[in-house]
């Protein structure tokens, strides 16, 4: 029902703000509504037809707590996640190898 909602009304200001824009007849002032109007209409798609939510992590990926997001305003370096994360992939491969054991041949 609220998605519903949200929809009507979002669609609702984008095709009243593209007629205005189209009574003024101002070509930037179309071409920025359009572009507002495609943004929404694909924010709207994302949020409720795929249900998608923010992906970026507001919790450090080990679950240990950190200096940065949410107790304070510095923002966490994206590139140390990664590096983080990748060293991570690479041990658990490790250990796949060295756990993975031969088959006896029947």
């Amino acid at each position: 029902m609220r998605g519903a909602l949200v929809l009507a009304v979002t669609i609702a200001a984008d095709a009243l703000a593209l007629a205005i824009a189209i009574l003024v007849q101002k070509l930037l002032g179309i071409i920025i509504v359009l572009g507002t109007v495609s943004f929404s209409l694909y924010w709207l798609y994302i949020t409720l037809h795929k249900k998608r939510r923010p992906r970026y992590p507001m919790v450090p990926p080990e679950g240990k707590g950190d200096v940065y997001l949410p107790r304070t305003n510095i923002p966490r370096p994206v590139y140390a996640d990664l590096r983080r994360m990748q060293e991570t992939k690479l041990r658990l491969e490790e250990l796949k190898k060295s756990t993975r054991r031969k088959r006896p041949d029947t």
